[in-house]
Order: structure tokens, then C-alpha cells, then sequence
């Protein structure tokens, strides 16, 4: 059974308002490409390393999106809180870190989304995956095809020699168009880190101007998964469809 604090459940419950509160505020902001007319935009809450005690009082919140990055502590979490929530208005689990094709096989049984994908092979290891998963029917939690952001590096023009993964130039256009080949995969859109030390702001601009030229080909590949506590706002304002946060709702790890 999965317990929880009414302390930290008040708490968690606090942040996300404030978090929700900052969106709201962000999707009125037009001075960058939203206009009356943008998606709203999702939240991702990432609870990597915080309990699953954690992930059920952010559902009994309200949340029904949330992200990891590391396999064996997502596959845990998702197993466990599976048999406690309801199965026609369960989470969706999205895999947000930087993927090793030997976890593939594990990841596709209980993610919805990968946001990292940044390499033709990660594509073929998730497609066969996938096939596999679909093979063995009872043992996949997840229905219908693999939703898959290309990640984008940004890092290029920024000093920032930190690694945080990505493809640039025409591998992402490759990508996208092997993942709509891929049965069982589907190419959602973009994602991408703002460069450490960089302006947040002019990275995630050239991020939108990579989804349109995407769209331009792949009309489905709408979404940009973009934004994290301390830049959503910039994110928002240029396009961003689905933010990742983490700290700023879930707090410091002791």
C-alpha cells in the first residue's frame, strides 16, 4: 500500500499551483510566437529520485504526466503505482535522460514517451523493441505506438561543452523521418536543454524555427518539449508545448 504525508502532500500540492500559476502567466505572453490561438501548454512534473510515495500524491492532485531519467528507477516506479490508480485515467510516464540502446527493451513496457531520442540506432533498438513488446502482448503496460521526441543540441553556438546530448544540422530531419518508418513508433516533435551560461532565450527561438522546418515535412511533429524550472517562461513564449519540471515542484533532495 502507498502511503503518503499530509504534510507533503500539502506541499507538493503548493508548488504545483505555483508552477501551474507561472504557466498560465506565460501563455499570455505573445511577444515571442504563442498567439490566442497556441496549444496549451502540458507539464511534465520529473520526480526522479523522489519516492513513488511521492508520484501518488501528485496524482491524487491532479497530475497525469510525469517523467524520469533513469530506467530501472521508472520501470520500479510505474510497476508499483500501477495497481493503485485507476486504468481509465492512469499517468503517463514519459523517459526524459539521455538513452543507452540496451534499455530500450525495458523502457518501451512502461513509457509513453521518449524525449530523448537522438541517434538513428536508439531509433532502430526502440522500433525493435517495440515489436517485441507487441509480440509478448500481456507483459506490455502500454497500448498503441511510442510517442518520440527528437532532441535537439543547442549547445553548438553557446561555449557550453557540457554533455548534454542531441542531434544537430540534418540529423534531425533523418530521425524524424526513420521514426514515421518505424512501425510502432510515431515522431511527436522536438526537444531540447537550453545550453548551460547561454541565453535561454535565443536557444529555444532556434528550437522553434527547427519545428517549423520539421512540420514542413512531418505536419504530426507539431509538440516542442522545452522549458525546465529556471526557464519555462522563455520556453513558453517560443513555442514550447510541454515543459519538464522537476525542483521547483518537487524540491531539494535531502
Amino acid at each position: 500500500m502507498l502511503t503518503y504525508t499530509a504534510e507533503r502532500a500539502e506541499e507538493l500540492k503548493h508548488n504545483l499551483i505555483r508552477v501551474q500559476e507561472r504557466i498560465s502567466r506565460a501563455e499570455q505572453d505573445y511577444s515571442g510566437s504563442r498567439n490566442a490561438q497556441s496549444h496549451k501548454v502540458e507539464l511534465t512534473v520529473v520526480t526522479k529520485f523522489f519516492p513513488v510515495t511521492d508520484v501518488f500524491a501528485l496524482y491524487h492532485a491532479g497530475v497525469r504526466s510525469v517523467g524520469e531519467n533513469r530506467d530501472q528507477e521508472a520501470h520500479e516506479k510505474a510497476y508499483a503505482i500501477e495497481p493503485m490508480i485507476d486504468p481509465q485515467d492512469s499517468l503517463r510516464w514519459s523517459f526524459i535522460g539521455q538513452l543507452q540502446r540496451n534499455k530500450a527493451k525495458s523502457v518501451v513496457r512502461y513509457a509513453h514517451e521518449v524525449h530523448s531520442v537522438d541517434r538513428l540506432s536508439l531509433v532502430d533498438a526502440l522500433a525493435k523493441a517495440k515489436a517485441q513488446c507487441a509480440q509478448d502482448g500481456a507483459e506490455s503496460r502500454v497500448a498503441g505506438s511510442l510517442s518520440c521526441f527528437v532532441q535537439v543540441n543547442l549547445s553548438a553556438d553557446s561555449g557550453d561543452n557540457s554533455s548534454r546530448g542531441g542531434a544537430v544540422g540534418d540529423d534531425v530531419f533523418r530521425i524524424a523521418e526513420r521514426l514515421e518508418q518505424c512501425e510502432g513508433l510515431s515522431c511527436a516533435g522536438v526537444m531540447a536543454v537550453a545550453p548551460l551560461g547561454g541565453d535561454a532565450e535565443r536557444s529555444f527561438e532556434t528550437l522553434y524555427g527547427i519545428s517549423q522546418e520539421l512540420q514542413e515535412h512531418f505536419p504530426q511533429a507539431w509538440e516542442i518539449s522545452a522549458g525546465m524550472s529556471g526557464d519555462l517562461e522563455e520556453a513558453i513564449r517560443w513555442g514550447s508545448t510541454r515543459v519538464r519540471i522537476g525542483s521547483e515542484i518537487m524540491g531539494s533532495r535531502c
